[in-house]
């Protein structure tokens, strides 16, 4: 399915899902008239219990990748200061790179918005406020931004660029020992204090956005979906301006788009996030608790086939907790 049929079939599930069962039937058949393949898709989504469609934010930058057939960036490319040296992978909301910053001699990465993408109206701010969200923190567990680089119709981070295994490639390998899980814990448990210290919220921590360097430093990635918590703001004001700590409240709005999709990672959501309601600090503290469970054990917390059995088990099972050391 490609990003285009993906939206029209979000949109008419929004469309469907809200009104009452005969005047949604009603909706669906005038819409679907001549497409069956379509109304399938919809009903399929129909057939959850959930009242919003979840996308792995993963996943949504890797199908960008797909659909595009190729890289953005080509080596060799350059934007601003910046020469682009490889194409390192794509996940969340961007396409990252590894780059040379010709003027201060070092090697960086950029984090550029899939082409496919820029085509949301609800994503480019999104994607625009991890820069100013990563500018309020200045913490050693965290991935520092050097800059923001808008050439036109490509919008890049400019990021340090941190070397080493994430911390979903270390459990691939088992379960951590003890002693280096809880030094790898306290680590991310620093840096999340770190930004909510500075109002700020990850919502999509896992151990893919988790580096773990030679040295043993521990490095939290990819603030995109993260957002200042805002003051007096509904919660569908996702694009309002970011405010100081010191002007803000303890909750934030969960990330809804105007087709209403929700983005996240289905595994790690707390369960007010799976229902789309506003999340506060403690929404990081339960993925925190995922990801420590994840490193002890080598398992998920909470799994299934796919992303509806993984949000069922987020909101009425226990993890099993007999897998802990």
């Amino acid at each position: 399915m490609n990003l285009d049929r993906w939206r029209q079939v979000a949109d008419l599930y929004e469309a469907v899902v809200g009104p009452e069962p005969a005047v949604g039937a009603a909706l669906l058949a005038e819409a679907c008239r001549g497409d069956s393949n379509l109304r399938r898709e919809v009903e399929s989504l129909l057939a959850h219990e959930h009242t919003r469609l979840i996308v792995d934010q993963e996943m949504l930058g890797v199908a960008a990748v797909v659909l595009e057939g190729m890289s953005r960036l080509q080596p060799g490319t350059t934007l601003g200061p910046y020469r682009v040296d490889a194409f390192i992978g794509a996940g969340g909301m961007g396409e990252v790179y590894r780059a040379r910053d010709e003027k201060l001699n070092r090697d960086i990465a950029l984090k550029v918005l899939p082409e496919s993408l820029t085509q949301d109206p609800d994503l480019i701010p999104l994607f625009t406020r991890e820069a100013t969200v990563l500018a309020l923190l200045n913490h050693p567990n965290i991935a520092a931004i050097y800059g923001f680089e808008d050439g036109g119709d490509v919008h890049a981070l400019v990021l340090e660029l941190v070397e080493g295994p994430t911390l979903a490639d270390r459990i691939a390998r088992g379960p951590l020992a003890l002693a280096e899980a809880l030094a790898i814990a306290r680590q991310i448990a620093d840096a999340l204090v770190a930004a909510h210290e500075h109002g700020v919220i990850h919502r999509d921590l896992k151990p893919a956005n988790i580096k773990v360097c030679d040295d043993g430093t521990v490095k939290v990635l990819d603030f995109g979906l993260a957002k200042s918590v805002q003051d007096g703001r509904s919660p569908q004001s996702a694009d309002a301006p970011l405010r100081s700590p010191s002007q803000s409240p303890s909750v934030m709005s969960p990330v809804v788009t105007a087709t209403g999709v929700i983005l996240g990672t289905a595994a790690y959501m707390s369960p007010e996030q799976a229902k789309g309601r506003t999340a506060d600090k403690r929404s990081d503290v339960w993925a925190f608790g995922c990801v420590l469970y994840e490193i002890l054990t080598g398992t998920r917390a909470f799994d299934g086939e796919d992303v509806s059995d993984t949000l069922a088990s987020v909101l009425k099972r226990e993890p099993d907790w007999t897998a802990l050391p």
